[in-house]
Order: structure tokens, then C-alpha cells, then sequence
């Protein structure tokens, strides 16, 4: 049980230290169907809007018979499982009121946070096929091979269930929750986190007036950002964004390390009516002697953009 503990109060204190859980849900979602869940928001030690959690009561049903499990989720911000809490008194079991043991705890955990879990695929009466065996896995049925990692032996039909709503019934009304509380606070307090999971959030949340209000935040990520990150951004944003002083400003002094997709999409969006001069100079500056898109566009930018 000392095990149990220690693993449960390292995932518990990311969430908790010095914050503070509101004690009106500040959403909901559905369990079952019918079950109406109530969100709580826990804030951090300035008030700031911190992450989600939610008492989950459902029924997991199996061939003859069902039993309800009790159980606290949290979620950050933009509505990744984060980790559960057993509840007293409201243990979790496996077939024949068999206990889970620190392992299935543990690994528990690790199926619920895998938001690209297999089980997204299958329906519950999909996980079991029909056997001559009896008692295989707990069931009068074997277990799928495609799933068997990512369950629990004897507990298939709660591991199924439970991942659902971490991953599924829950997320979406969380994060329409994040974007109804977005204010420059906030949103700084997101990009600092520099996950990249999250600023693709932001970016894709943000209207075209979110971008102009929290463009320096939006620049800010972009050094961060991996892949194609740079390349999403400058899709998304407007083009009286991307034309503004302060964009060119930044995209003058970082043109160049940009990937070329980046740089391209960059410069289909560039207003060629609004060229800063500075950002004419870095242009010409970056032009090579290869024969690419990317300084054909460069080329003709700078020869027709009116200079400041």
C-alpha cells in the first residue's frame, strides 16, 4: 500500500500544489448517455484557471451482470488526462470483486493517458471473441489480440469504459471551457509551458481577434515549435496579422530559421502593398541561387513591394 500511496501522491501534486478547487461545477459532460457529470475548476495560487477535475460515477456492464465505478479524473488545460484518485470506501476491482494490485493501478494510469489507445477503435462488444475456453481473460471469451495492452486482464470492460471518458466524453467540453476563459494571463501562462501540443491548441482556438490581441504570445511560440509547427502558424494567421509592424519585425530578424514550407507559407501571405522595408532587406538577403518557389516568391515581394 506504501507503493500505492507514493504513486498516487506524485500524480496528484503537479496538480495541487498550492492551488485551489472550485466547488461550483464550471461545466459538464455525459457519462453513459444519461449521467450528467459536473466539472470542477482548480485554480493555481493567482487565480488563474489551472486545470479540471470531475467526480466519474458509471455503470461497466459485462455479459450477466453490471457493477458502478467510482473514480476522480483530472485534466489540464486543453483536456489531456492527466491522472486519477481512488476514492475511500470506492475501491477498484477486477472480475469477481478481485482487487487491483499496485500494477494494475499503475498501468491503469498509463492506459488512460494513452489518448491514441487502441480502444478508441472498438466498441465494447468488440473486445471479447467468442471461445469454447471459459474464463480467458476473466470472460467466457478471449480478449482481441490488438487490445491486450492496453488492458487490464479481468478488467477489459472497465479499462474500455474508463478511457472513454478521459479521452473522449469529457474533452471537448473542457476545452470550449480553456477558449471561454482566454485572457492574456491565461494565455501566457500556456505558452510558458512551451508544449507544442498546447500551442497548436491556441492556434487553432484563436479567432482572427485573438491573434491580433495576443500576437506577441503567438510570435513567442514560434521559435519553439518543431516540424511544421511555423508552417500551421502562418496558415492560420490572419493576413493583416501577418502584415503588421511587429510581425514583420520578428519575421525579419528570424526569417532564416525557418524551415522552407515555413518560409513559403510566410511569404503567400505577406500583404506585397504592406512590405516593411526592414523585412525587404532580410528578404533579399535570404535569396540563394537555387531556382525555387520560395525565391521566386522572394523576387517578386521585394520588386513590387512598396518599401518604409
Amino acid at each position: 500500500m506504501i507503493r500505492v500511496f507514493v504513486f498516487v501522491l506524485i500524480s496528484t501534486l503537479f496538480f495541487e500544489i498550492n492551488s485551489k478547487t472550485n466547488d461550483t461545477p464550471i461545466t459538464h459532460f455525459t457519462v453513459a448517455d444519461t449521467i450528467q457529470t459536473g466539472v470542477n475548476a482548480i485554480y493555481d495560487s493567482i487565480g488563474l484557471l489551472n486545470s479540471y477535475t470531475a467526480r466519474v460515477f458509471t455503470p461497466v456492464c459485462e455479459v450477466d451482470k453490471c457493477y458502478a465505478i467510482e473514480i476522480n479524473f483530472y485534466w489540464d488545460l486543453i483536456g489531456r488526462f492527466h491522472h486519477y484518485d481512488t476514492i475511500p470506501g470506492k475501491s477498484l476491482t477486477k472480475l469477481d470483486h478481485e482487487p487491483f494490485i499496485v500494477d494494475d493501478f499503475i498501468k491503469l494510469e498509463k492506459i488512460l493517458k494513452n489518448a491514441n489507445s487502441p480502444l478508441a477503435l472498438y466498441s465494447k462488444e468488440e473486445l471479447v471473441r467468442n471461445t469454447r475456453s471459459s474464463e480467458i481473460d476473466g470472460f467466457t471469451g478471449a480478449t482481441i489480440n490488438e487490445i491486450k495492452e492496453s488492458v487490464i486482464g479481468g478488467a477489459v470492460y472497465s479499462c474500455h469504459t474508463l478511457w472513454h471518458i478521459a479521452n473522449g466524453s469529457a474533452v471537448d467540453s473542457l476545452q470550449k471551457t480553456t477558449k471561454e476563459n482566454f485572457n492574456e494571463n491565461l494565455v501566457k501562462k500556456l505558452v510558458s509551458k512551451q508544449d507544442q501540443e498546447i500551442n497548436y491548441f491556441l492556434i487553432y482556438s484563436f479567432s482572427e481577434d485573438d491573434f491580433q490581441t495576443y500576437l506577441p504570445e503567438v510570435l513567442l511560440t514560434i521559435p519553439q515549435g518543431k516540424g511544421y509547427y511555423a508552417k500551421h502558424v502562418f496558415e492560420k494567421m490572419p493576413k493583416d496579422v501577418i502584415s503588421s509592424n511587429l510581425s514583420q519585425t520578428f519575421f525579419a530578424a528570424n526569417f532564416n530559421q525557418f524551415n522552407y514550407f515555413a518560409q513559403v507559407a510566410l511569404l503567400e501571405k505577406i500583404d506585397t502593398n504592406s512590405l516593411s522595408s526592414e523585412m525587404s532587406i532580410a528578404l533579399t538577403n535570404s535569396l540563394d541561387e537555387r531556382n525555387s518557389y520560395r525565391n521566386d516568391l522572394i523576387r517578386q515581394l521585394t520588386s513590387t513591394g512598396r518599401k518604409h
